[in-house]
């Protein structure tokens, strides 16, 4: 997976996943970390033998009525993307979590114990990145 490096009660779960399975982390806020992330990803997707790499190009799950804008980060490297299209059910219990209203203790509380959480995937179609050619400038010294 391929996630922000979290502090708090988060970075507490977060830091034993590090550790045990070969995740890509980044810091938002560190601009050379966007370029090792690139990087890493592009190494990764070259290894036939390492695992695929789950991304959520969204950034982030809105309360499940609409779809966000792609992040262009996620489609750097040169690869194929296989999208898929996850909605969840909120009638048994809502995993969408409203950071305004509910901390993350409380969210995960509710989470727990819900009767279950219910959600509807798709497999959308293979992706390939479009490359489109470069620009021509043409000058002319009359």
């Amino acid at each position: 997976m391929v996630g922000q490096v979290q502090g708090g009660l988060m970075g507490m779960v977060q830091r034993p996943m590090v550790k045990s399975s070969p995740h890509i982390w980044f810091e938002r806020l560190e601009v050379k970390d966007r370029h090792l992330v690139a990087k890493r990803l592009g190494d990764h997707v070259a290894d036939k033998t390492k695992q695929p790499i789950l991304i959520f190009p969204e950034g982030t799950c809105i309360n499940n009525t609409s779809v966000m804008m792609f992040k262009k980060g996620s489609f750097k490297i040169s690869c194929t993307v296989y999208p898929v299209a996850i909605k969840y059910d909120p009638h048994f219990g809502d995993a969408f979590w409203n950071s305004s209203k509910f901390s993350m203790v409380s969210y995960l509380l509710r989470m727990m114990s819900s009767w279950a959480i219910v959600c509807s995937v798709w497999y959308l179609p293979p992706m390939n990145r479009e490359v489109k050619p470069e620009r021509l400038t043409l000058e002319f010294n009359i």
